[in-house]
């Protein structure tokens, strides 16, 4: 079965294909009779969806209801209707499908970028580090298999930026890559600091998140959140290396502490060294680089310079092609294929 995907559905057509399920709850008409409201996903998009009971078949709601539930995958069969000028699907049939007979790939949003591949140039930038200390602390990372699994699945975020399979592998990558550069121009940077940090500081996502069938908040992730999550995985793991100098291990989780730079933004703590001031303001910039393309790409579809009002950003931002010749006028546009941006669809917080 040719899986269809939700941005190719219109009002009128018929559906037979595979979906996530978002939410699901039961609720009652003003009759009185059950019916299903259901929000369906891949990557692509999301549509709502109603099971109304059946005259035929009393019942029909409630046994249906006991079939599935919240992120499992489901055939749908149906057809696409408007409702208050969005299209919404009205189901006719609808049944489990296990997890194993679908490409999850049609359901979340994935990375361009091979995670082995950013895995070996991550360690290769690693092996250059000369403190001891640090050395067998990302050793200790890297050689976890479980870790690294994770490491290389979890997003990046939610929603705001680089919210797919990968990303919080490639994000890392343009940090380190980003921070080394910064450094270059001021020589009593500790390097080897700045790259441990740099790696490090957003461990805590995920455990933060679950992103197996979906993105959302883990129960820790909302406790406690990914910044003291990831400061206590260094730190379990600074306790297993023999004579790893404490004020060492005080600057690493220093850097976890503080990247997000502010109190209002999350630290607890506001960046005291120059590795932890650099660090934020390389993940700010990438965060924001791709919040705004992500911006951009969600107002592909109205026309004209500018995006829709941003309430992220609090301004619209400029759509327009920015590739221009010396004589002002627009130049021909880059070539080279575009990367297409993958904004996480589950954006309900």
């Amino acid at each position: 079965m040719k899986k269809v995907f939700v941005d190719e559905l219109s009002a009128g057509i018929q559906v037979d294909s595979v979906f996530l399920v978002r939410d699901k709850n039961l609720a009652t008409t003003k009759n009185g009779n059950p019916f299903l409201n259901l929000n369906l996903i891949d990557r692509t998009g999301k549509i709502a969806a109603k099971v109304w009971e059946r005259r035929d078949d009393p019942g029909y709601v409630e046994r249906i209801n006991g079939d599935f539930g919240k992120n499992d995958f489901v055939r749908v069969s149906g057809r696409v209707e408007t409702y208050m000028e969005n299209i919404q699907l009205i189901v006719d049939s609808i049944g489990q499908v296990a997890a194993g007979d679908v490409e999850l790939s049609d359901f979340i949003p994935t990375g361009d970028r091979n995670p082995d591949e950013m895995v070996r140039e991550l360690m290769k930038i690693g092996e250059k580090i000369r403190n001891p200390y640090i050395k067998r602390l990302l050793s200790a990372f890297f050689t976890d298999n479980d870790f690294m699994r994770k490491f290389k699945q979890a997003p990046a975020a939610k929603k705001l930026h680089q919210a797919y399979l990968g990303g919080l592998l490639e994000h890392t990558l343009n940090l380190v890559k980003m921070a080394m550069a910064v450094s270059e121009h001021y020589p009593h940077v500790n390097r080897d600091l700045l790259v441990c940090g740099t790696i490090l500081h957003d461990i805590g996502k995920m455990e933060e998140l679950d992103y197996e069938r979906s993105f959302d908040y883990s129960d820790s992730g909302r406790l406690l959140g990914h910044i003291f999550i990831g400061a206590e995985m260094v730190r379990e793991r600074i306790k297993m290396i023999e004579g790893f100098p404490e004020r060492l291990a005080d600057l690493i989780i220093h850097m976890i502490l503080s990247h997000h730079g502010e109190f209002v933004h999350g630290s607890p703590v506001l960046p005291a060294i120059p590795e932890a001031i650099i660090l934020h303001h390389v993940d700010n910039m990438d965060a924001k680089v791709w919040g705004f393309m992500g911006e951009v790409e969600r107002s592909s579809d109205i026309d004209g310079n500018w995006t829709r009002y941003s309430n992220v950003y609090e301004r619209f931002i400029y759509k327009g092609d920015t590739f221009l010749d010396l004589s002002g006028d627009e130049g021909e546009k880059e070539k080279k294929k575009k990367k297409k941006l993958s904004m996480s669809l589950f954006d309900d917080e």
